[in-house]
């Protein structure tokens, strides 16, 4: 959108940061460091922000040596081509990582090659790189926060950076970006409307626009243009919508690795399917969907994969390069009576790693009848699994070459089962081209003045992904992208605001507690241990008695977690203590709850 004399600005600010993930963060905590007054806006309501930087594990790739880390880099491109001298300037902060942590977070890092040790909760890698067969790869490591992944840490040390700074960064939370204004002269960017309670505001950006907003993951009509897919689920952030590709696009920007997209699953690239509008959930190590008599079937009841194939972020090995499985919009897991009871038996052990598994089972008495349930032929179901108990009898899967040791020859004289899949997405790559500087490029190849991007919007992956890579650029072209910005000179033309902004920061607004009532022998306490961040509880205890635990505000994640914050209150409760077995799958959740009615309990024993 062009300004003109009549345009009516309702507030003003140096710096204007669209999305509060890993990227944003990192971009408004360094322009505020270079003195900017900054804006951090961002679609998701309190407690959801964070992007994808939230629901990752926490993994910042590093690298030790920066020719062999260009070498190996330069592999996960091929055959295709990526900008040299932005490429070279973030290996270098791959190299530069561990410094990164000390002078910025004042944390010494655990890099996994050196730190890592038995009886650490990490995952165990054989090799800490994606592609280990390609030259060099050796030299390249992570950097983490401490030696735990799934607990949102180093989200969370991102987001207290920004809260130091509430006197120079307002944060605006439930609020949508919808366009990019320009001058009409020069073409260069000036600010942005956005939408927030219903009322669109036009804000003014003295000296830059820095696009933040992730990729398109919840963008359907964008997974059809760009993916070819039709329904993905969404493994990370609900709120990642494209906003920031429709936004540079309107103003010229030229955009790069659309075709692109990573992916995790309980098989490769597959999850349980979900609701719209639910994130799927991720589990592995499930060895009980991919090990047994169970198989996986697409639209037309045939198998379309080695279920229980090694993948990287979802790219399975096929005819020499590793690719994403077809997303299929009728797949399911198929699996008969005797593997139905070593989910029952996960039930009863406490180990059962969906809950939600056994609500979404369909049973039929014969292939036919199942397959007439979920909508597929039913010769074909019958010869896949014909074939299959062929392959488990001779111990060789001819067809996909799963282990022999996963085989079980289905039973066919008991009721089989099947359960919804649905492909999934962990994030997008696309979106508007940068330089080394972070500044985003027109489609002539010019920069944009005044606009810059960081992060997954436009990431650096343009053909094989490396697992760390996202965030590393978050932190690295967060950093960049923040302090350029702020080094712009201002604009000279001033210019009368219409009407005030609100004045208020949803962070720090939503973290309150003087609204919360308290009745006799009712105490408050909180933790900042969970996933999401704040787990805030109101506690009843008299005569050394706890009545009641109320959580009143958590931000943890949908699924386990969520499941932790449901049944622990009442466990505690019950057996009137916080020592109560954790949820199975939800340690950091249960961890952090735990510590919250511990810090009320401890107020109410002082009194």
């Amino acid at each position: 959108m062009k300004t003109n004399a009549d345009t009516q600005w309702n507030g003003e600010y140096d710096v204007i940061v669209l999305g509060f993930g890993g990227a944003g963060g990192t971009a408004a905590r360094f322009a505020a460091d270079q003195g900017a007054t900054v804006l951090l806006v961002d679609a998701a309501p309190y407690g959801h922000e964070g992007g994808n930087t939230r629901y990752s594990a926490q993994h910042v790739a590093m690298a030790h040596d920066q020719e062999k880390i260009s070498s190996y880099y330069k592999q996960l491109a091929a055959p295709f081509e990526i900008n040299d001298c932005t490429l070279s300037v973030y290996l270098a902060g791959l190299v530069a990582m561990p410094q990164y942590f000390e002078k910025y977070f004042c944390i010494s890092p655990f890099i996994w090659s050196k730190d890592n040790q038995p009886g650490d909760h990490l995952a165990n890698k054989n090799n800490l790189c994606e592609y280990p067969e390609f030259a060099d790869a050796e030299t390249f490591d992570f950097a983490l926060v401490h030696n735990r992944d799934f607990d949102a840490e180093l989200w969370k040390i991102i987001r207290q950076e920004v809260i130091k700074r509430k006197d120079q960064i307002a944060v605006w939370l439930n609020s949508k970006a919808e366009h990019l204004l320009q001058d009409p002269v020069t073409n260069e960017i000036c600010g942005v409307v956005v939408k927030r309670r219903h009322q669109h505001y036009y804000l003014r950006a003295k000296r830059g626009v820095i696009l933040a907003t992730g990729g398109f993951e919840n963008n359907p009509r964008m997974q059809q243009d760009y993916l070819h897919c039709h329904q993905l689920t969404p493994l990370g952030t609900l709120y990642n919508r494209g906003d920031g590709i429709e936004m540079a696009a309107e103003v010229g920007a030229k955009m790069w690795h659309m075709g692109n997209y990573e992916s995790l699953g309980i098989i490769p690239s597959y999850v349980i399917a979900e609701q719209k509008q639910v994130r799927g959930r991720q589990i592995s190590g499930w060895q009980n969907v991919k090990s047994g008599s169970i198989l996986a079937v697409a639209n037309d009841g045939t198998r379309f994969m080695r279920e229980d194939a090694k993948s990287r972020h979802g790219h399975i090995y096929e005819h020499g390069e590793y690719l994403l499985p077809q997303a299929y919009d009728n797949a399911w897991l198929i699996f008969d009576q005797q593997q139905f009871d070593k989910f029952v038996e996960e039930q009863h052990a406490g180990t059962l790693k969906y809950q939600a598994f056994f609500a979404k089972v369909i049973e039929a008495e014969t292939v036919a009848a199942l397959a007439q349930k979920i909508t597929v032929p039913a010769d074909n179901l019958t010869r896949t699994i014909q074939k299959f108990n062929q392959f488990a009898e001779a111990g060789e899967d001819l067809e996909f070459n799963r282990d022999p040791a996963s085989l079980t020859k289905f039973d066919l004289n008991h009721p089989l089962y099947a359960i919804k899949l649905a492909p999934a997405v962990l994030n997008t790559q696309g979106g508007p081209e940068h330089d080394e500087s972070a500044r985003v490029l027109s489609a002539s190849g010019e920069p944009i003045r005044r606009l810059y991007n960081a992060g997954e919007l436009g990431g650096m992956c343009v053909n094989r992904y490396q697992g760390g890579g996202n965030l590393a650029e978050c932190l690295i072209f967060g950093q960049i992208a923040g302090e350029n910005a702020a080094k712009m000179p201002a604009l000279k033309q001033a210019v009368e605001l219409s009407s005030a902004v609100p004045q208020i920061n949803d962070l720090i607004a939503g973290s309150k507690e003087d609204q919360i009532a308290l009745k006799a022998n009712q105490y408050l306490g909180a933790s900042e241990a969970g996933i999401g961040g704040r787990i805030l509880v109101r506690v009843t205890y008299e005569n050394d008695t706890i009545e009641q635990v109320e959580v009143l505000e958590n931000h943890e994640t949908e699924g386990i977690g969520a499941q932790a914050v449901k049944s622990l209150p009442a466990k505690m409760v019950s057996q009137n203590t916080t020592e109560v077995d954790a949820v199975s799958g939800a340690s950091a959740t249960s961890a952090a709850l735990k510590e919250a009615v511990d810090s009320a309990l401890k107020k109410a024993k002082k009194k």
